[in-house]
């Protein structure tokens, strides 16, 4: 093999692993937040991503296939009850098209009596998907389940009803003093 030839060869596969990385790059899912896919949303209209949060809500399966939410606000990491802090005005959620299969794993929903199940949702993004009437969605491909959900106590609080009892107390006792101050102003006439 002559020189010429083997730098022809040593260069076109020099190409054609650039070009193998290149594209791997470029297939690869992003790894992304609901917020961050909302706000760009052409951006990232049909190409594979990543999102992981809290399924919440119901579980929607019908079929071979059925819908989960999944929210990956600060309340999804670490709920007021666990010692989260108020963390923003509204909840960054998405719904999820994906096989039963993989729904069935998830076990724990998201709500005010539980904090749900932590999933990785691997799928493509659909800012207007028209085989779900144009809404926003992922269509999964693989969800992987990373942390069992768990009940959220939500303990009596019998210090507020103290306070609400005395409150109401002083209340009809005051009402009680203003009717007999009343129906005497009302002899002395």
């Amino acid at each position: 093999m002559s020189r010429r030839v083997a730098s022809i060869v040593l260069v076109l596969a020099g190409l054609a692993a650039a070009f193998l990385m290149m594209s791997g790059s470029a297939l690869a899912a992003h790894e992304v937040s609901v917020e961050e896919l909302v706000a760009n949303m052409e951006q990232y209209d049909g190409q594979e991503v990543v999102i992981t949060g809290e399924a919440v809500g119901d579980l929607l399966v019908q079929g071979d296939y059925g819908w989960v939410t999944v929210n990956d606000d600060a309340y999804s990491v670490k709920s007021l009850e666990e010692g989260g802090d108020f963390a923003g005005y509204s909840n960054w959620g998405i719904g999820v098209w994906a096989p039963a299969g993989e729904l069935r794993q998830i076990h724990i929903l998201g709500g005010y009596k539980n904090k749900g199940d932590t999933v990785r949702v691997t799928g493509i993004f659909n800012r207007a998907d028209p085989e779900h009437e144009g809404d926003t969605d992922i269509r999964a491909t693989s969800i992987e389940l990373l942390e069992a959900g768990h009940p959220i106590p939500h303990p009596f609080q019998y210090g507020k009803l103290l306070i609400v009892v005395i409150l109401l107390a002083l209340v009809a006792i005051l009402w009680v003093d203003r009717r007999s101050r009343i129906r005497r102003a009302r002899r002395k006439q």
